[in-house]
């Protein structure tokens, strides 16, 4: 059955995929990453030197005499329509989130500035040896599509009602994997943080906490719990917040997911709290979002209300060192498995031991104590206690992220030996001096990253053959 859409209602998701380009390749973005919190640059001088001004492409005096010419990037062209469609989905995103607008002129020349940004990248990404596969971009294309509950013809088919042609479409996608990647691929390099430089920043924020200042625009999807309720009562609320929160992970729209389930303040503006001071939110929350990006959703959280999932939309003001953060309590189950054989069995064993877990039939700490080769975890029945976001190896905090309390993962095989994970518990707890400490040197490495990516823009941009026609 072919989907019928409102005019520009697709703008949006056309031109703002990064993130489901990244899912679909199985990267794992920074946090803000979308938002510009980057990675670090390599070395300026790996960047190409600026070239003369390249032979024109093809499509050169098609696109001057039907769409009419923005920029020339290289060797690539940047169409006024291509504009004109960005330029009016960055207008509705604005408008959606109460954002006051430049004028017309000046959002023209953000934009394009922008696109000309997203070119020279995507281009010096294909020069320094890297490439998307057309399977690589047939998932993307898959996955945005399924997030819009469309089929690929029909996301097509929509695409083009749109003005926008496919094969543009898909470029621009290319060059939003490309982008990730080259994110991606610093990401093992964050810079270094001196100790001097936490204590510095610590001590900042300790005096912040003295009058803070902060506020938050938060959005949220709230299901309630009868203070009277049984226990069945709540466990069937808890399973609808669990299939919320699955659709999130896998990529729903949280404003959609809100004013079509939240029965919570803000349902019909997509859960949007609007813009508050933090000392007119409710404590939980704002020890929830405080140690979030902007656009990055919470797990469930419980008040004495019901159930929460939060996304922090903005944020302003100084903020004070979090005293709290999400922590999730993990026990874990190591096998060895040095070879190919042994790696099979291991992964079969940790199979069948996750479904007797989840079936009720043992105990993941007797299971741990019994068998796990990790002997600093197993006489402890696995735990590996309390852990902060990101304080795992990537691959074991990304298959943490996706379990809810009582889960167990799937084996999970890293070297010579594979790990099994059980979610025990997660919740807002007091921060340890050694976690604080912890996350105030993320947060000093991915400032130092922003600013790093920001020169490699910047270098990338100079070096690149940009030709603008009305500067002419």
């Amino acid at each position: 059955m072919n989907k019928t859409l409102p005019p520009r209602a697709l703008l949006a998701m056309m031109l703002a995929s990064l993130a489901v380009c990244a899912q679909a390749q199985g990267l794992r973005l920074p946090p803000g990453a979308a938002g510009g919190l980057s990675v670090p640059a390599p070395a300026a001088a790996t960047v190409p030197p600026m070239a003369a001004p390249p032979a024109l492409p093809s499509t050169f005096s098609s696109a001057r005499t039907s769409d009419g010419i923005a920029a020339i990037v290289g060797n690539q062209v940047i169409t006024d329509y291509d504009l004109q469609l960005r330029v009016e989905a960055t207008r509705q995103q604005a408008q959606a989130a109460g954002a006051t607008l430049p004028s017309a002129a000046q959002l023209r020349s953000q934009v394009l500035n922008q696109m000309i940004d997203e070119v020279a990248l995507a281009q010096y990404a294909e020069q320094i040896g890297m490439g998307v596969n057309q399977d690589t971009l047939d998932r993307a294309i898959a996955q945005v599509a399924s997030n819009n509950k469309l089929t690929v013809p029909e996301l097509r088919s929509a695409i083009e009602k749109e003005g926008m042609g496919w094969s543009t479409y898909r470029d621009q996608l290319k060059r939003e994997i490309l982008i990730s990647r080259l994110r991606e691929r610093s990401m093992a390099q964050l810079p270094t943080v001196s100790e001097s430089e936490i204590d510095e920043f610590l001590s900042k924020q300790d005096a912040a906490a003295a009058s803070p200042q902060a506020a938050y625009d938060i959005a949220q999807i709230f299901l309630p719990v009868a203070q009277n309720a049984t226990e069945a009562q709540v466990a069937v609320v808890k399973q609808k917040i669990d299939a919320i929160d699955a659709k999130l992970k896998a990529g729903a729209d949280f404003a959609q997911l809100a004013t079509q389930d939240s029965q919570g303040e803000g349902a019909k503006h997509g859960g949007d709290l609007g813009m508050r001071p933090a000392n007119r939110l409710p404590t939980l929350f704002v020890d929830t979002v405080r140690n979030l990006q902007p656009g990055q959703i919470s797990p469930v959280i419980r008040s004495a209300a019901g159930f929460h999932i939060l996304k922090l939309l903005q944020v302003s003001g100084e903020t004070a060192a979090p005293t709290t953060a999400m922590q999730s309590e993990v026990r874990e189950i190591v096998l060895s498995a040095g070879t190919d054989a042994q790696r099979i069995r291991a992964k079969a064993e940790l199979d069948s031991i996750a479904q007797a877990v989840q079936n009720g039939k043992v105990q993941f700490s007797e299971k741990a104590r019994e068998l796990s080769q990790d002997p600093a975890t197993a006489a402890k029945g696995g735990a590996l206690g309390w852990v902060l976001p990101g304080q795992l190896d990537p691959v074991l905090d990304a298959a943490l992220q996706r379990l809810n309390p009582g889960d167990v993962s799937a084996p999970i095989v890293m070297g010579n030996k594979v790990v099994l994970l059980q979610l025990v518990d997660r919740a807002v707890r007091p921060l340890e001096a050694s976690q604080k400490r912890a996350l105030a040197r993320e947060v000093l490495q991915r400032q130092k990253a922003a600013e790093d990516f920001d020169e490699l823009v910047r270098d990338v941009r100079a070096r690149t053959y940009v030709h603008i026609p009305e500067n002419d």
